[in-house]
Order: C-alpha cells, then structure tokens, then sequence
C-alpha cells in the first residue's frame, strides 16, 4: 500500500517526485492518467495523492471529484501552471486541501506531504527550535537556514548580536525565540524585554545576562542605548537578539541611534516577510493555529472547508501572521464543530469608512518602489536607504510586483 499517489501526464517528472519522496522515506506511486490512476487508487489506498489539474485528455477537477467520493477523508493536493489561481481556488471548493504552482521544488512536495500525513498523528503542543518556523515557502526555508547558521555561531565564548527585522505582526518575537532555543545549550536562559515599557527597564539592561532579547529595540532612549552598550563591553558573553520595524541605519544617520550599538546588534541580520509574500504558507499556518486553539478549549481537531480555505487565501493580511491567528482562533471558537466553514471566517475590517477616499496601498507602493530605483540609477542599497527599509525588504518588494533595478 502506498502512503502517497502521483497523478501527472509527464512520466519523468512523476518518476522524479515519487523517487524523492521515497528518498525521504514514504512510499509513493504514480499514474499518468485518469483511468490508471482510479484503479492505482482502488489498489493502493493512499492517504495522500497529489494531482495534476491538467491530465492530458482528462481533467483533474473530475478526477478529483471522483476521488473524494470514493473517500471523503482523502487529502488532495493540486499541481496547477503558474498563473492558475482560478483553477487553483475551483480545486479547493471542489475538496482539494492545498495547491502547488508548477514548477514546484521537490523538496517543497516532500514538505507538504509530510505536514498532511503527519497530520492524524499525535504532535507536540509547543514546538521548539525550527518546528516554531511553519512553512514550505522560499521565504520559510531561507528564514529557517538564516536561524540554524546564526545559532551555529553562537556556540563559541561571544555570540554575534542579531537583529531580526520585519512589518508588525509578521512573527519576529517567534524567530527570536526559535533562534534562542536552537543554540540553548551553550546561551543558557533568555530574558524577554519590551523596549516600549519604561518600567523597569534600566535595571533589565544592566542585569542581563545570558541571552536578552530586545523586542521594538527602535525604541530605546538613549541613555538606554548607552546603558546597553556599557553592559555589552562588561559582558562578552551576552548575547543580544533584537527584533524592529524599523530601519536602523536610517534611524542612526538621523541621530536616533547609537552606531556603535547598531554594529553590535547586527552583526547577524535576518529579514521577516510579510505574510503577502509567503502567501503560499497561510493554509499550513492556519491548520497550525487551528490545532493550537482547539487543544486550548478542548475542542476536537478541526479541518476547514474547501470554501473557508478559499476565503483564507484570497485575504491579504496586511496585519500578516498575527492577524491570520486571530482569524482562525475566532473561526474555530465560533463555530463549535470539528468543521470550520467560510462564514465562521469574520475578518476583522480595519479600512476607512465607507465612503472615505482611501488610497490604493499597493499601488502607492509600487510607485515609491519604481521611483527610488529611478532616481538611485538601480542601487538597491541607496533605494532602500531612501525608502528606509532593509535590503532584503526591497528585493522582496521588487519581486512581489515584478520590478527590475533599471
């Protein structure tokens, strides 16, 4: 019996994926066409097929109609061309319960296949390490390499000072304790410390030892800059992991920041995207809160309807990770069956009045993207200087919405 079933018209490449998985210890087959594939099914009882929408003669759709029929616990996953959104989002009503963009990496398979059939198993409450960093996207995979070589090298007697930027929300404070955790053992405990809350906060700074980390280090005074950066040359060993919105180097050409403190806390540098632009992540991220909430009420494990999942996917969570968690806690509270429908999705609606001129964002975003480049001649340095933003932050951007440097 076979955990998962490849259906995909182009043999090598269904050799291919299946040959990956089994690599990484599932068993796997594959068709090439609707007929094959219903009786492979019949055979083999996957737990798990991923589906070409286009199959030849045959059509995915259908086929995964059928298929859901024959089983309705069956989990499906989609192969559309890049583009496809609509055929994408017709697959999810239809019953799919994810979807991949073609061509996708192997490895982004075996991840999506191992996050659905691990699924029914029993799994921890409050991940540690790289388990906090959910996700098969780009963005997830390099945000995770950045954290597991930054915590490499803090295994000797000075660990280098990490700054991990990113918009509000978009789960800064999580990569920072994720990092923590990875290099535990040789960093001893980690003290939290909110740079917005004045009480107390000097005495955090000159006690601190072992880890610290300085959420909204943006806001630190000055005399709290200099308090930490006295504690700093005191204590070697401290290692400092600080999260921000915002861009410190501009901040210290206006004067608001220290520069001796900033070539400190950045020596490791970690850019957090905004949820818009790992929008492949937002299921995987959703299931993972919905499983966190029902654990917390008591409730039993929910699963989200094709439709609900649509409605997920076609938000753009300006409020990024933690806006979409508190979607989902809503949404499970609310709808006190182990199914969570599109109605029980209420988005909470943060826009101006209707009525009111708003302007368009993305738009206006896409303007001051285009003209920093234009006036820098395209120095991404320079432009991003402009914007106040990070590097990394602007080719981000410039990639959302297909910008080149000229």
């Amino acid at each position: 019996m076979a955990d998962i079933l490849v259906i995909e018209d182009e043999d090598v490449l269904a050799r291919s994926i299946v040959s990956f998985l089994e690599r990484r210890g599932f068993s796997a087959a594959f068709a090439v066409d609707a007929q094959s594939a219903l009786a492979m099914f019949k055979r083999e009882a996957p737990r798990l097929v991923i589906l070409d929408v286009r199959l030849g003669r045959d059509n995915g759709l259908d086929l995964l109609v059928i298929l859901r029929a024959q089983n309705p616990e069956l989990q499906v996953v989609v192969m559309t061309g890049h583009g496809d959104v609509t055929i994408a989002v017709e697959a999810m009503k239809r019953g799919a319960r994810d979807f991949l963009m073609k061509p996708a990496p192997l490895a982004m398979i075996a991840g999506m296949a191992a996050d659905l059939i691990l699924q029914d198993a029993a799994r921890p409450s409050d991940p540690t390490g790289l388990e906090r960093i959910v996700g098969r996207s780009s963005a997830a995979i390099d945000l995770r390499a950045a954290l597991r070589k930054l915590a490499s090298a803090a295994e000797g007697k000075v660990a280098p000072g990490v700054l991990i930027s990113g918009p509000r929300g978009s789960g800064k404070a999580l990569a920072a304790k994720a990092l923590h955790e990875l290099a535990q053992g040789s960093r001893g405990r980690a003290q939290v410390v909110q740079c917005a809350v004045a009480e107390g906060l000097s005495a955090k700074l000159e006690a601190a030892e072992g880890t610290l980390i300085l959420r909204h280090v943006d806001l630190l005074g000055d005399e709290d800059q200099t308090r930490l950066l006295r504690r700093l040359e005191a204590e070697p060993s401290l290692w400092v992991i600080a999260t921000t919105t915002r861009n410190l180097g501009a901040m210290e050409r206006k004067g608001a920041f220290r520069a001796d403190l900033l070539y400190r806390i950045q020596l490791g540098w970690v850019d957090v995207p905004a949820l818009s632009e790992h929008a492949s992540d937002i299921l995987p991220l959703a299931e993972g809160f919905a499983r966190v909430t029902a654990l917390r009420y008591g409730r039993s494990r929910p699963r989200f309807s094709g439709e609900a999942r649509v409605k997920l996917l076609q938000h753009d969570w300006p409020g990024n990770v933690r806006e979409l968690e508190n979607c989902v806690e809503r949404a499970v509270i609310q709808s006190g069956e182990a199914l969570v429908e599109a109605g029980d999705i209420r988005i909470i609606d943060t826009r101006e009045v209707e009525g009111a001129a708003v302007p368009n964002l993305s738009k206006m975003e896409e303007t001051a993207l285009v003209k920093a480049l234009r006036v820098t001649g395209g120095n991404v340095s320079r432009a991003a200087d402009m914007l106040g933003i990070s590097r990394d932050t602007l080719r981000y951007r410039m990639e959302k919405f297909g910008i080149s440097r000229r």
